[in-house]
């Protein structure tokens, strides 16, 4: 069972996108952090993030529906400065193309709300051992 998970840009994308991928593997796993009433947690970061990919690819009412709808059931870690600069240095060690500043800030942000879980559709976080949330399985 679930008590806290990481929501990532993926995640959110994916539950308002009926034409995404993974919409269908979303709906399951946010019904089952429901379920269990996880505490659910993401970044100032990935809000920005969310809203304006949301934006671009989905329009303004997806927008709305993901500021009405979708980000009040997380609470906010603000990255800060301090969050920015641990991210920005674990860039220039990772220095990979494909590892956003985001996705640092992210990791940095679950290390120190002592999250191992997350949703994402984003490898990069099994690729740093965080857990994906599980959903029961179908008989």
């Amino acid at each position: 069972m679930v008590k806290a998970a990481f929501i990532d840009t993926s995640a959110f994308l994916a539950a308002l996108d009926k034409g995404d991928r993974f919409h269908e593997a979303a709906s399951k796993k946010w019904t089952c952090l429901a379920r269990h009433q996880a505490e659910l947690w993401t970044t100032d970061y990935v809000r920005l993030e969310s809203w304006s990919l949301i934006q671009r690819r989905l329009g303004p009412q997806a927008v709305t529906a993901f500021q009405d709808d979708w980000l009040p059931l997380c609470r906010i870690h603000q990255v800060g400065s301090d969050g920015f600069e641990r991210a920005a240095a674990q860039w220039r060690i990772a220095q990979r193309r494909n590892l956003s500043l985001v996705d640092l800030t992210s990791f940095d942000a679950m290390r120190q709300l002592a999250l191992r879980t997350a949703l994402a559709f984003d490898s990069h976080f099994q690729e740093m051992g965080y857990l994906d949330v599980e959903t029961p399985q179908e008989n």
